[in-house]
């Protein structure tokens, strides 16, 4: 983790900050908000690069923070807080640099137009559980640093990345899932013994073109009640678990 030496905050510093509650601002700045203790301290201990953390009196008083910040008055956080009880901490992180990162060896999830930033928040969480260190997003895909998810994410957001130039993937495998309810039982199907991806689309439009010609292989989840579905975060968990407890 590094922290940027900067001025004190002015009135426009909190204009621009605030602004970042809204995607057009997170990509025009290259910088994202990250809420609330646990996730600051996250990110603290993280090797993101930390532009500002920014704290009420009454947090400082309650918590002590070990770390470099700058009070603000609770007016002026309820100002730049994404929740309804803003919870008196708040960070003003930089994006990373986007990389040309190759398939892992074993599972690599990618993620087919997911909207809700409260399902990519739990897939992250369900990455890092697993050790997953990646995931791969479709470009109309919610944004990873939208603050719902960045809170949902509980913290995976500093070990998860996420991944969205990724045309090159299916060229380094020959073995391409993708979740479907007309797919072949996950408890049928054999691990490969090289990398191998799992596409999982959103619950209202499943996986579309031309994502579906990829496919080496339809999967589902077999139901014995009366659940009309399950959604992606849910589906990517067992599914997930399954593959990842088949022996190699």
């Amino acid at each position: 983790m590094h922290i940027c030496c900067r001025k004190m905050i002015s009135q426009a510093d909190l204009k621009r900050i605030a602004s970042l509650g809204q995607t057009k601002y997170r990509q025009k700045y290259a910088q994202f908000l990250v809420e609330g203790r646990k996730g600051v301290e996250e990110v603290f201990h993280s090797k993101l690069q930390i532009d500002t953390i920014l704290t009420t009196t009454e947090f400082c008083k309650q918590f002590q923070p070990e770390y470099p910040h700058e009070v603000i008055t609770s007016k002026d956080m309820k100002r730049l807080s994404q929740f309804v009880t803003p919870p008196g901490v708040i960070a003003v992180v930089n994006k990373p640099k986007p990389e040309k990162v190759a398939l892992d060896e074993g599972l690599n999830i990618v993620l087919d137009g997911i909207s809700d930033p409260g399902n990519l928040g739990a897939i992250m969480r369900i990455a890092d559980w697993y050790g997953l260190s990646k995931i791969w997003l479709s470009e109309d895909c919610v944004d990873e640093t939208n603050p719902k998810t960045i809170a949902s994410s509980m913290g995976s957001f500093t070990r998860v990345q996420c991944l969205r130039a990724f045309d090159g993937i299916w060229q380094a495998t020959r073995h391409i899932w993708g979740a479907d309810l007309n797919g072949v039982s996950i408890y049928e199907m054999k691990l490969p013994k090289e990398p191998y991806v799992l596409i999982m689309g959103s619950e209202s439009h499943g996986i579309r073109e031309p994502y579906a010609q990829k496919l080496t292989e339809r999967l589902t989840i077999p139901k014995r009640g009366h659940a009309e579905s399950l959604n992606v975060a849910v589906s990517t968990g067992i599914i997930v678990d399954r593959i990842l407890s088949m022996p190699g």
